[in-house]
């Protein structure tokens, strides 16, 4: 008999998706994209465009996210 919670994680197990400014494209056919924590990486994929928001998975990019404004409460 297996663990149920074990057989959740398993069913649920998704990677984290951050959003990200694309900041450069390199020749390498990476991107170069600014976290909202003012991080830099590189991730792979050249499919949104420069100054503009994208979704980052597993280090590449998956697409482009919405420009919506941040915020940051306190609870």
């Amino acid at each position: 008999m297996s663990n149920n919670y074990q057989r959740l994680r398993v069913l649920t197990a998704r990677a984290t998706r951050t959003v990200a400014t694309v900041t450069a494209h390199n020749p390498d056919g990476t991107s170069a994209v600014e976290l909202m924590s003012g991080t830099s990486i590189t991730a792979l994929g050249q499919d949104v465009a420069i100054g503009s928001k994208a979704y980052i998975e597993d280090g590449r990019i998956i697409g482009a996210a919405a420009d919506l404004p941040y915020a940051d409460i306190d609870v």
